[in-house]
């Protein structure tokens, strides 16, 4: 019998009780709640015990932002099958701010400049890095749709990978706005359909309308 595997199942289990524990007090009572006490508190354990599994609280946030990014991948595609990959795109867009409103500060930490400084490379370009991200690569295969059927405007400059970042910067932005300068105010996902709509217009092709010229977009 190999010893290990138990005991690894057991420090994983562990682990993850950890995590989970961090993720239900930063959803509950805020990111400042968070600590290695607290921690070991909700789980029943010692503070020292905490260490045998992660060196310090950093190495927490780095494991909860990693199964925040999870869930949030997951979340990109928790929507009614479309037939209309256009539609498909925006739901996907959708998704993503539904999922920050139901996890606000889980959310806000998943992009805190803690969690960058975890997942940022400043040696590696910005494309090879986002191309790592599972969550990125749901939109960007969303877009890669709309490029394989025609449906969208590229160039060699501007291909699917630049429409994927600015349909993520366009959600990342309300999703932000949404839990920050606007967090008082309803949500009214009709109109942000149309906003992801009218963005996707920006770039597409229609039954009547020309093709557009890589000059268009100079």
């Amino acid at each position: 019998m190999d010893i290990d595997k138990p005991r690894s199942r057991r420090t994983g289990r562990i682990r993850q009780a950890i995590i989970k524990s961090a993720v239900e007090i930063i959803h509950h009572e805020g990111f400042a709640a968070l600590s290695i006490r607290r921690i070991a508190d909700a789980i029943d354990y010692s503070p020292a015990s905490i260490y045998e599994y992660f060196s310090n609280k950093e190495a927490i946030i780095a494991a909860v932002c990693e199964e925040g990014f999870t869930r949030l991948t997951t979340a990109l595609t928790d929507y009614p099958p479309q037939i209309d990959s256009r539609m498909a795109v925006r739901e996907c867009g959708v998704q993503y701010i539904r999922f920050a409103q139901a996890n606000p500060d889980y959310f806000l930490l998943m992009f805190s400049m803690a969690a960058t400084q975890v997942y940022s490379n400043p040696e590696e370009s910005l494309e090879h890095e986002l191309r790592r991200s599972p969550a990125f690569m749901v939109i960007h295969a969303h877009i890669q749709v709309l490029v394989d059927e025609g449906s969208v405007f590229v160039t060699p400059q501007y291909g699917s990978f630049q429409i994927a970042l600015s349909a993520w910067q366009m959600v990342h932005g309300i999703a932000m706005l949404t839990l920050t300068m606007q967090r008082n105010a309803p949500i009214d996902y009709s109109v942000i359909r149309m906003t992801l709509d009218a963005w996707q217009r920006g770039f597409s092709y229609t039954e009547h309308e020309p093709q557009k010229n890589a000059s268009d977009f100079q």
